[in-house]
């Protein structure tokens, strides 16, 4: 009986902290989302992260994205920047936490900057897309975007 004492002790002592690491999460967890859609051409586009959205911006995958509109993006770890290009014709970058870019190698401002997570890099969806030729609309009912462009292959 005295050896489970300790153990007795040693898991009330896990599980208290356990609660109190579980309530203390809950009370800085986000608000959950409503599930937000995007279409290409009237067909669903898939990402490997749900699209998140923060003050009223929609963010998504930038590679996802840029490929599924004809270009290609990658991430730059040394200056914490996203290239966004397109048809040999079109590059934009991005820096993380920061509105200042370059579009075709002329200093501009994006609306809003591009975000990371683990293991990924997320771009305001709409005025990627945009740059990228893309027309867009967004359904309020359905909570969907819609992509509409020429896809050459």
């Amino acid at each position: 009986m005295l050896r489970k004492v300790p153990a007795m002790l040693l898991t009330a002592a896990l599980l208290t902290g356990s609660v109190s690491a579980t309530a203390a999460f809950a009370e800085t967890a986000p608000v959950q989302q409503q599930k937000i859609n995007v279409t290409l051409n009237e067909r669903p586009l898939a990402f490997p992260q749900d699209v998140v959205t923060e003050n009223g911006v929609a963010y998504v995958n930038a590679s996802t994205l840029a490929i599924a509109l004809g270009g290609t993006a990658a991430w730059d770890s040394m200056i914490k920047s996203v290239l966004i290009a397109k048809d040999n014709n079109y590059a934009l970058r991005m820096y993380e936490n920061s509105t200042f870019a370059y579009k075709n190698g002329k200093e501009i401002r994006v609306p809003a900057p591009p975000r990371t997570t683990t293991g990924a890099v997320l771009v305001p969806l709409v005025y990627v897309a945009q740059e990228l030729g893309a027309e867009v609309t967004y359904d309020e009912k359905t909570l969907t975007y819609n992509l509409q462009i020429e896809i050459v292959k």
